[in-house]
């Protein structure tokens, strides 16, 4: 029993970043593809792969696949690995004898969530940096300059000014109770994580995040984008609506957009529209919908005429990654101005409130 526990545990832990997962991914299906039988292809692959974790997976699959486990049930075993949507999609081929096709979805997902998420990771690079760089400098000046300029004066015997002798407070509240405030920013970062992780909780996390100026319409664009891929592709496969919408739901890692479509896929089953349940019911009144856009709603109304969903919703799918290129080549540009000024105020403000009584022990003499 507890040999069985800590390997579980041990499974648990296994997380492959993006490039190793689609490296692997990719080698799978090409030897699926090329009618390897599924154990000789995990064979071939234990020889090639010399990363670590990536063995453990693979000589996990190779002792479950002898047993003729499916392939669906070994995955579920490193959920920090393979999260619902590709367990969903393995099981749905499975059943149709096209794993090497479950294995290309999963690989086109993961290609499209990294190629998403790097976009917006090097657009907040540079005010990320200019920010921390910025408190940093602003915690040394406190810290070391301020307490120097305060020794000064006092010797000085100078009047100081109130602007001057707010900075010089400040200061030996930071000198003071500097440990008091990393333990109190590592509790709340820790706090912030368990908010954003926990079950209960993460809900109105997710929908926090998509209500933050301009990050969260970026993020919000990143989700609706990655649900049409995932929604045209099954779709185009010949999955019904309601099992390409509960799959492609699975893929969206946001709770708020995850209970609103599950939401909209039990009311899918009693027969109500789809365009109905994205609010949509009269294009003239043009109802706006925050998580829904009215293009998207348009464009599920055109296909309960017409039946042409998978190409309708292929464009969207481009139109909503064009607008994430758009929104991530201006973002540092847009934040740039913004970060500069916030931080000159700041550093104004130290060099004002240091230079004031300078300038009256002048006027004086």
């Amino acid at each position: 029993m507890k040999i069985e526990l800590k390997k579980f545990f041990e499974n648990n832990n296994i997380k492959l970043s993006s490039k190793e997962k689609i490296f692997f991914l990719e080698q799978l299906s090409n030897l699926l593809n090329s009618w390897v039988p599924i154990i000789n292809s995990f064979k071939i692959l234990e020889l090639q792969t010399k990363n670590k974790k990536l063995q453990k997976i693979i000589k996990k699959a190779l002792q479950d696949l002898a047993t003729w486990k499916a392939l669906s049930t070994i995955f579920k075993k490193f959920p920090k690995t393979f999260n619902s949507f590709d367990i969903a999609i393995l099981e749905m081929w499975e059943l149709t004898w096209e794993l090497g096709n479950s294995i290309d979805l999963i690989m086109q997902k993961e290609e499209k969530q990294k190629e998403l998420r790097w976009k917006i990771i090097w657009a907040l690079i540079y005010p990320i940096v200019i920010v921390s760089l910025s408190i940093w400098m602003i915690f040394v000046f406190m810290l070391y300059v301020i307490p120097k300029v305060k020794d000064m004066y006092a010797d000085a015997k100078a009047n100081l000014p109130s602007l001057t002798t707010t900075v010089i407070q400040i200061s030996e509240f930071i000198e003071k109770n500097i440990l008091h405030i990393g333990i109190g920013i590592f509790i709340t970062i820790l706090l912030i994580k368990i908010f954003k992780s926990s079950k209960y909780t993460k809900i109105y996390w997710d929908n926090f995040i998509l209500r933050i100026p301009i990050f969260g319409n970026l993020i919000k664009k990143w989700i609706l984008a990655l649900f049409t891929n995932s929604l045209w592709t099954l779709i185009e496969k010949w999955i019904i609506i309601n099992k390409a919408l509960e799959i492609s739901t699975k893929s969206l890692q946001n709770a708020y957009y995850e209970k609103e479509l599950r939401k909209i896929n039990q009311r899918l089953k009693k027969w109500e529209a789809l365009s109905t349940l994205m609010w949509i019911n009269d294009i003239s009144k043009w109802k706006q919908n925050f998580y829904f856009p009215i293009e998207l709603s348009s464009i599920v109304k055109i296909w309960e005429q017409t039946w042409k969903t998978p190409e309708l919703l292929q464009k969207i799918s481009k139109k909503f990654n064009k607008e994430i290129d758009n929104i991530t080549k201006n973002l540092s540009k847009a934040i740039e101005p913004i970060v500069i000024i916030i931080v000159w105020i700041i550093v104004g403000t130290l060099i004002m409130a240091i230079m004031l009584p300078f300038f009256n022990m002048v006027n004086v003499i």
